[in-house]
């Protein structure tokens, strides 16, 4: 009998779910070896308790044992509509931590930079955190980003901060 890959496919997806819902049911509630249980006219329940006294009371319960406990405490303020709104710090919302790569652009200006994080037009200052060393440049949309890379940078800007072969470079680029 010849099946076709498909058909074979679908037999052995078959048995395999076949498999497991037979070793679920086997396990979980194929259990058919007589066991003692106990019947519940054995079990005995027996409870004690004491009655609190209110100078056994300990925190809220001192105080009146009549009131609840989670309800104790002290009262929250009344909303007024005002909070407190934390701002980012000067020049934090304009900075990036990001891998830096080089290309050589065609007949353009040699201090062009392309990143997708920074607005276009806006003046990059691009950072090498390896050495500190830093460049400027205009982000212009010049051409799509490679994968793993946030920003491209024209080959001579990039030989200013490092060597062509220490590409993708951890940068920060601010702006």
């Amino acid at each position: 009998m010849n099946l076709s890959i498909y058909e074979r496919r679908r037999l052995t997806v078959l048995a395999a779910v076949s498999t497991i819902i037979i070793f679920l049911v086997v396990t979980l509630g194929g259990n058919s070896s007589p066991q003692e249980t106990a019947s519940p006219s054995s079990i005995a329940v027996t409870t004690t308790s004491t009655p609190l006294k209110s100078s056994d009371a300990v925190g809220p319960l001192a105080e009146d044992a009549s009131k609840p406990v989670n309800l104790d405490g002290p009262l929250s303020l009344q909303p007024n509509g005002q909070s407190r709104i934390a701002y980012p710090g000067p020049g934090e919302m304009k900075r990036v931590n990001a891998k830096a790569s080089y290309r050589t652009f065609p007949s353009y200006n040699s201090t062009i930079c392309y990143s997708a994080a920074a607005p276009l037009g806006a003046e990059l200052t691009v950072v090498n955190l390896n050495n500190g060393k830093s460049v400027k440049c205009d982000n212009v949309f010049a051409i799509l980003l490679p994968a793993g890379v946030d920003i491209v940078l024209h080959s001579p800007l990039f030989l200013r901060i490092a060597n062509l072969v220490d590409a993708p470079l951890p940068v920060t680029v601010s702006w």
